[in-house]
């Protein structure tokens, strides 16, 4: 095999890689709108959403752990019609598996501590989606988790800015739009 086919034969495989995470993307679309558009609900009807002491509870965990539900389902179908599994694809599983399972434990621990969740979940999801794009050699899901990780640490420096506003920000510019960009992203081949 000479110089060029072996780039040719490298540059097939990684977009054959690509192409096999593009059902992904679905999952970061979903969360990037889900979140987004709770965090404006909240945004602009606090009234309504911290009606009692655990209403924003409720409502930042049951919609959740239905979209939970929801992706779970969704990932169990497309590798069923995939008919196997990467080491990425698993990699990946294994790494927003630990995530909800941490997402679960800010927010047990804040209702002690009666805090807002917001900047330690936002630290912990940017930490996550840049592994993820690390892994997957995703330039926009590098950025977008950038992105994520400078909306943690703007709510950690400034008590004045609505988290609520900052969360929705951060869920269309880490998970939306990268998620859209990977969908739309073309193969060479």
């Amino acid at each position: 095999m000479n110089h060029s086919e072996q780039l040719n034969l490298i540059n097939e495989t990684i977009d054959k890689t690509k192409d096999q995470l593009k059902p992904t993307s679905v999952n970061f679309i979903f969360w990037g709108i889900l979140i987004t558009v709770l965090s404006i609900i909240h945004f602009l009807f606090p009234e309504y959403v911290q009606r009692s002491q655990y209403s924003a509870l409720l409502f930042w965990t049951i919609i959740p752990v239905i979209g939970i539900i929801l992706t779970v389902i969704y990932n169990i179908k497309t590798r069923v019609r995939m008919g196997y599994e990467t080491h990425l694809n698993r990699a990946l599983k294994l790494v927003w598996g630990v995530f909800n399972i941490a997402w679960i434990a800010l927010v047990v621990t804040s209702i002690f501590k009666r805090q807002n969740p917001v900047e330690d979940v936002l630290f912990l999801l940017g930490v996550v989606l840049l592994i993820s794009a690390l892994l997957i050699r995703f330039k926009p899901l590098i950025i977008g988790g950038g992105a994520v990780f400078v909306c943690s640490l703007i709510l950690m420096t400034n008590s004045e800015i609505n988290p609520m506003l900052i969360n929705a920000i951060a869920a269309f510019a880490g998970l939306f739009i990268p998620g859209l960009s990977l969908y739309f992203s073309k193969s060479n081949v």
